[in-house]
């Protein structure tokens, strides 16, 4: 039942609502990186979060970073 009210709320508002609230979502996951990880990402993190909804690719930055660090060391 919630379900379906929340379907016909996002269908009403044509997914703008939902699409902003991932958006916000994924800008406060990014602000809360290391600083070191958010000077990596090269572009501004609300430019950042915005493409990684549109691609619904949502990447895990610190084990990214964790993988360089051994390669580098290795």
């Amino acid at each position: 039942m919630l379900n379906n009210k929340i379907e016909k709320f996002l269908e009403n508002k044509n997914m703008t609502y939902l699409f902003m609230i991932l958006s916000n979502l994924e800008v406060e996951r990014l602000s809360n990186l290391p600083f070191t990880t958010k000077k990596s990402l090269g572009k501004k993190i609300t430019e950042v979060a915005l493409n990684n909804v549109i691609q619904n690719k949502i990447p895990d930055y610190i084990m990214m970073e964790e993988d360089t660090d051994e390669e580098v060391s290795g």
